[in-house]
């Protein structure tokens, strides 16, 4: 329908200016572009369809949220709604400090990302996890980078390590394999998909051999 061609005309020019950060204007004879930073975050049920895997990979990362199953954690989530229509503003007065803190957190995080060192060795790993995994696409190598970078800036370290990597490929690869190659059933078995990455990182940790002594002549 023409409704639809046109919510698919406009998430590609959101996703272009996304990915590129420059949004650019071509229409009725006007051409211009200028920069766009913001982040797009959008939603959707996969009982509804799957993406198109050409739009899957302009996708960043992706995290799937299952229904909560403890009891007490959804009693919380049922008091905490009723905090909040019994007073909007003191709800948000009480979880101020908290969203400080954050705040704060994630402005040192942002500053010190630039000096995030990556050991050698994951460079080549995150490249071929992601080969492993099925997908070609550079997108999902550069994601998975920038991703574990940002974890460890986040959790106050100056390096990359194997963990960081881990979660980043998670999230950065669950959406672009259209059938799982590490096993049966929906999504990435994580128990596999670190096994790929111990493996990969294998050779390059191995222990040198010690060396004999020289036998006395």
């Amino acid at each position: 329908t023409l409704a639809g061609r046109r919510v698919g005309v406009l998430r590609d020019v959101l996703l272009d200016a996304a990915a590129m950060g420059v949004n650019a204007v071509e229409r009725e004879g006007v051409s211009m572009s200028h920069p766009a930073r913001f982040l797009l975050v959008g939603t959707m049920n996969p009982e509804e369809g799957e993406l198109r895997p050409q739009i899957a990979d302009r996708i960043g990362l992706h995290v799937e949220v299952q229904a909560i199953v403890d009891p007490r954690v959804r009693a919380e989530v049922l008091r905490r709604r009723e905090a909040y229509l019994a007073g909007p503003a003191s709800f948000s007065a009480g979880w101020a400090e908290e969203e400080v803190a954050l705040a704060e957190r994630l402005r040192l995080a942002s500053s010190a990302l630039p000096d995030v060192r990556v050991p050698e060795r994951l460079y080549e790993a995150i490249a071929r996890l992601v080969l492993e995994s099925g997908v070609v696409s550079h997108r999902a190598d550069v994601t998975i980078l920038e991703c574990a970078k940002g974890l460890a800036a986040l959790a106050g370290r100056e390096e990359v390590d194997r963990e960081d990597v881990f979660v980043a490929a998670r999230l950065g690869l669950g959406h672009r394999i259209e059938q799982d190659p590490f096993g049966p059933g929906d999504g990435i078995d994580d128990r596999l998909l670190r096994r790929v990455l111990d493996d990969v990182l294998e050779v390059g940790e191995a222990p040198k051999k010690a060396e004999s002594p020289a036998t006395p002549g």
